[in-house]
């Protein structure tokens, strides 16, 4: 086993590498920089810092009031963070839930979809009876049989324009007067 040691004359910390990790004499794992620290190391960290401080140059104890109010603040927003990460990923589930739900009371009803070409201008509709929902991707999809050739399709949920428990009668084709292609 390959030991290296080295002593800091400005913090009193010596270090041990082996191969894989690199300790202080103290035992502390050194941490790489964009390496993860967590609370216990920053604690030890402190720790070591109090016991190796110069007795006849002791540092301030307010320094180490504020690492720890600072650290304490630190630990805080990340505990907030987390929270908003588990509502804001509940949300989300309740919204598609709601969505899924809200279109698979569509099926057998008769619906009016419209498609349009990636660079077209004109959209084209279609009539239909809804017969199952999806999601793929995050996104509800509608297998719709369409009235004019009684084949099954697929559209996106929002391209829902019309619903209705009588069959649908409409234009085919429209000119969009949305310039950006957005519907």
């Amino acid at each position: 086993m390959n030991t290296l040691s080295s002593k800091s004359t400005d913090t009193n910390i010596s270090t041990r590498s082996t191969k894989n990790t690199t300790k202080t004499e103290n035992g502390t794992k050194v941490v790489a920089s964009g390496e993860g620290a967590d609370k216990d190391l920053f604690l030890k960290l402190l720790v070591a810092q109090m016991k190796n401080q110069d007795p006849f140059k002791p540092q301030d104890p307010t320094q180490y009031i504020t690492q720890l109010a600072q650290f304490n603040s630190l630990e805080n927003l990340m505990a907030i963070k987390d929270g908003m990460n588990y509502v804001a990923n509940m949300g989300n589930g309740l919204l598609v839930n709601s969505a899924m739900s809200t279109a698979a009371s569509l099926i057998g009803k008769n619906v009016e979809v419209f498609s349009q070409q990636d660079d077209s201008t004109q959209i084209t509709k279609h009539t239909g009876k809804v017969e199952n929902v999806y999601i793929e991707d995050g996104v509800i999809n509608m297998n719709i049989k369409l009235d004019e050739t009684g084949e099954v399709k697929s559209f996106t949920y929002d391209s829902l324009l019309k619903v209705s428990d009588q069959p649908i009668t409409s234009d085919k084709t429209e000119e969009v007067t949305n310039t950006d292609n957005n519907i």
